[in-house]
């Protein structure tokens, strides 16, 4: 794992003083950082498991967890990375969240998603098995999300599409380890529309004043899409497109902490990760693509985006290289053979 964080934890392997420490650690590596408290009662439970099935920049986490208290405070927003989505989900317990707007609970057939942003106290039930998804709010740039995330939304059986993101997700674990680069692409891409459209409904189903704004937003956000390789992105040619003032577009992004050049520069870093990904395009030709300066200032940009380089990244989740060696040992049967038995 590049990022530092815990791939794999069994908490019966880990010596009773150090297991606090060891579940912080992995909740900060998995999660984000939590004050962790272990019930005494779960020192002979056969639970504290945790197993990562990551969709390149997505983190997706299966946990077996023992009774716990957890505390997400404002010290721990204010000193960390919160700049992320997390979305729960159970297969069986429950955990109780009390957050300053109300209380939550997931439990089997249930979720939830919030932002990094959000304070609450949690209680774990003994032998809670949940998946979380950590999903950097940047990856979300050029997904419609309705223009609003709000902190903290409860997916339920009540709405469809709540529904199948929450099966989706508990279906990813007998899934993702067998999948080669170019399915775990379509698996990130296919979670990410899914969420972007639940919070998208549910931002439309909590909207009781005027909807102007949040509806212009959605269609700035497309229009920003549709025109990055056009040049540069200016707040006067939105605000003509859609016959509005430049105030009213600065305050669509407002509504989100967002300016106009931030979500531009998330919409490039996403693009041109996808390139990055999807093709074997050289690495400065990908940057003028999408409007960086040049292939160093590209690297600077997509380093604090996914804190690796672009060649790096290609290395480890591109898919061209993939699907060329497959062709390759494809039409060199002899060749591939010949490897095989020098292997063996």
């Amino acid at each position: 794992m590049k990022d530092g964080s815990v791939p794999m934890l069994d908490l019966r392997q880990v010596e009773r003083r150090d297991r606090r420490s060891a579940w912080e650690n992995a909740m900060a590596g998995r999660l984000v950082p939590m004050g962790i408290d272990i019930s005494a009662d779960a020192e002979g439970e056969g639970h504290g498991l945790l197993r990562s099935l990551d969709l390149s920049d997505i983190k997706v986490t299966e946990w077996d967890c023992p009774a716990l208290k957890v505390s997400r405070t404002k010290r721990l927003i204010e000193t960390s990375d919160t700049e992320v989505l997390m979305l729960l989900t159970a297969s069986s317990g429950t955990q109780h969240f009390e957050l300053q707007s109300g209380s939550a609970r997931i439990e089997p057939g249930t979720g939830l998603i919030s932002t990094g942003r959000v304070a609450y106290n949690s209680t774990v039930s003994p032998g809670l098995r949940k998946r979380s998804v950590i999903i950097p709010l940047s990856a979300l740039a050029s997904y419609d999300t309705g223009g609003s995330i709000p902190d903290c939304v409860m997916l339920d059986q009540s709405r469809p599409l709540a529904r199948v993101l929450i099966s989706f997700v508990e279906s990813m674990g007998s899934h993702v380890s067998s999948m080669d680069a170019a399915d775990a692409e379509a698996a990130r891409e296919a979670l990410l529309t899914l969420v972007a459209g639940v919070i998208r409904s549910s931002t439309r189903a909590a909207c009781d004043g005027p909807t102007l704004l949040p509806a212009l937003r959605s269609q700035l956000d497309q229009w920003i899409k549709q025109h990055l390789r056009t040049g540069p992105i200016r707040v006067a040619d939105m605000a003509r497109a859609f016959n509005v003032s430049s105030r009213t577009v600065h305050r669509a992004f407002s509504l989100t902490g967002d300016t106009v050049g931030s979500v531009v520069r998330m919409q490039r870093l996403a693009s041109a990760r996808r390139d990055v990904v999807a093709t074997d395009i050289p690495i400065g030709s990908i940057a003028h693509r999408w409007g960086f300066y040049d292939a160093s200032h590209f690297g600077r940009e997509f380093r604090k985006f996914l804190s690796m380089s672009p060649s790096d990244y290609r290395e480890c989740y591109g898919i061209a290289s993939v699907e060329m060696q497959a062709e390759t040992d494809t039409l060199n049967p002899y060749s591939a053979s010949t490897i095989d038995d020098l292997a063996s």
